[in-house]
């Protein structure tokens, strides 16, 4: 188990740094956060597991975090610091309810037709950081392109 998560943090670790990077530089972090959700999605092909059995993880996180994104950006231009977080807090309790609700149907789905979804802890944990990097990524790059973008200050 200490190898597997010592596995985790080293992916996680350069996640970390280029979100860092990305801000204190004050860069676009909607795309960048959309590059770095690959950087998971390889932990995944280097430790041999099955990106298929990943597929319900990467889509718990697009959902969860994707979501989530949205009152976290809105109650933050609104209400500030206060605001990003009551948004980030109370969006992440539905929204883990609807992404919950969607892994479990394409986990049934795959089970149907003979593909095991994993649960085993790699496979999860990497497969849930990519989906939260992808989903948010997706969302603040959308933003993005409607001239919304989270203030540096």
């Amino acid at each position: 188990m200490v190898r597997r998560g010592i596995y985790v943090f080293l992916v996680a670790l350069p996640v970390a740094l280029l979100g860092f990077y990305t801000l204190q530089h004050q860069l676009p972090v909607g795309p960048i956060v959309l590059g770095i959700s690959l950087i998971p999605l390889f932990g995944i092909i280097l430790a041999k597991r099955s990106l298929p059995g990943a597929v319900p993880d990467i889509v718990f996180g697009a959902i969860d975090t994707g979501l989530l994104t949205i009152p976290a950006v809105w109650g933050g231009m609104v209400f500030g610091v206060a605001g990003a977080i009551a948004g980030g807090v109370i969006g992440d309790a539905i929204t883990d309810a609807i992404a919950g609700f969607f892994e479990g149907s394409i986990a049934e789905w795959l089970r149907g037709r003979g593909i095991e979804a994993s649960r085993e802890a790699i496979t999860t944990s990497l497969g849930k950081m990519c989906g939260c990097l992808l989903g948010s990524g997706i969302v603040l790059s959308g933003a993005l392109m409607f001239g919304i973008s989270p203030a540096f200050g």
